[in-house]
């Protein structure tokens, strides 16, 4: 998918991974690429975590996408998305990165994929500054159930 390219400060705002993640989504869901410079800048850890470079590439691989400069400590990224497919996809924090945070960045882009979804993600439950998964579940699965989309969360360790 071809378009101007979105320029995007990912210090803005209080300088965390949020708008790293809804910056992607709306990418990937609109069809434009996507520079996001500064990312995590207000953190005391700046660039990309593990949660964030799962997140990524999830997205990258929804849709067939093109990542640049995403690995670990990374300011920095581009982003250039294709069309969204369906299938089964897996992110793996390798950490207690938050699953509900990977849930955030994908589930968008899987409501308009070609085809159903599956998200096998791996990380954890109860991180600090995300949802927690038992909100998630209790508050956020029955809302999205409203409007047709099909939400399974088979927890297998907290």
């Amino acid at each position: 998918m071809a378009g101007p390219r979105v320029e995007v400060d990912g210090s803005i705002m209080e300088g965390g991974g949020q708008i790293l993640r809804v910056s992607t989504a709306l990418s990937c869901l609109l069809g434009l690429p996507l520079r996001v410079q500064k990312i995590r800048a207000g953190r005391s850890t700046p660039g990309l975590r593990p949660q964030h470079l799962s997140g990524l590439e999830m997205i990258r691989d929804l849709c067939d996408g093109q990542l640049e400069g995403a690995e670990i400590g990374s300011t920095e990224i581009t982003f250039t998305p294709e069309k969204i497919k369906g299938g089964i996809h897996t992110a793996d924090t390798k950490t207690a990165g938050s699953v509900c945070l990977l849930m955030q960045v994908s589930m968008p882009c899987v409501l308009f994929a070609a085809s159903p979804s599956e998200l096998h993600l791996k990380g954890g439950t109860n991180a600090e500054m995300a949802p927690q998964i038992d909100y998630t579940v209790m508050v956020f699965k029955p809302i999205v159930e409203k409007f047709g989309f099909i939400f399974n969360c088979d927890i297998k360790t907290r």
